[in-house]
């Protein structure tokens, strides 16, 4: 299964879509796909969907919404198997009842060792921190510009948020909102204000970050070409706007910031 959520959401099984059209079941997969490989429960899924005033019978709703992406995975399981080129290797079967399996109290949805736009975003993330830590910026700034470039869109576009999912996309925001800081801090320590400019832009234009930083730092790009005087806004901007708590597992990048006089995010 092939999971993207940095952006619109896609589900792919055996390469074929299965991210259903109807609002509410694609929410139900949309928080299923958020703990892949994890069991969520159906008060979870309840409370998703109606977060006050639940109907008398949500749970049989919810169970229509399984059954419902239930069929979507037995057609792209069919379609995948007459697709596959013959005599290919396969591993063992799957089934939607092992897809998208019933747990006590609940329903798990099975990566089956497939990816996800979100555990890649991480490990990239990651490695950038790693490689602050090093003092190593060159590597440091393509390992995050690259995982900020696999964001298209804000998380879960295109899907209704309920408390649960919002809950995950803020958690996604703000990671994202620490990899781009530091991916800008590397890049002033690189001396690449050009590119930096240009990059900007593009980011910021994919995801419309509801900080005042961000969206005072969009203005400046639509206001000036100057990268100079965008890189000194930044720096004004980010030194009187509260960051959120995000965990810091390395000191590096906390040196780094002081040293182009940016405030440190609480931890």
């Amino acid at each position: 299964m092939d999971i993207k959520v940095l952006g619109i959401l896609s589900v792919e099984e055996g390469g074929i879509p299965i991210t259903p059209m109807e609002a509410q079941v694609r929410q139900v997969l949309a928080l299923l796909a958020a703990q892949v490989d994890h069991t969520v429960p159906t008060v979870v899924l309840v409370e998703e969907l109606w977060p006050v005033d639940p109907p008398q019978h949500a749970t049989d709703i919810v169970e229509r919404h399984i059954r419902q992406l239930r069929d979507l995975i037995s057609a792209a399981l069919s379609r995948a198997a007459l697709e596959a080129p013959h005599g290919s290797t396969h591993r063992e079967p799957r089934s939607a009842d092992t897809v998208l399996a019933s747990r006590s109290g609940g329903y798990r949805l099975d990566s089956g060792g497939g990816t996800s736009d979100a555990w890649t975003f991480a490990r990239a993330a990651g490695a950038g921190y790693r490689a602050m830590e090093t003092e190593d910026f060159e590597t440091a700034a393509g390992r995050l510009r690259d995982a900020l470039g696999l964001w298209t869109a804000e998380p879960y576009a295109g899907v209704l948020h309920g408390p649960h999912l919002r809950a995950h996309a803020e958690q996604l925001e703000q990671s994202w909102q620490r990899a781009l800081d530091q991916w800008i801090a590397t890049e002033m320590q690189l001396g690449r204000h050009l590119t930096l400019h240009a990059d900007l832009s593009l980011l910021l234009s994919r995801v419309r970050a509801r900080q005042p930083l961000y969206e005072g730092l969009m203005a400046e790009l639509r206001r000036t070409g100057d990268p100079f005087r965008v890189l000194q806004a930044y720096k004004r901007l980010r030194r009187g706007t509260p960051q959120p708590r995000v965990p810091r597992p390395a000191a590096a990048p906390v040196r780094m910031e002081r040293s182009f006089g940016l405030s440190a995010s609480p931890v």
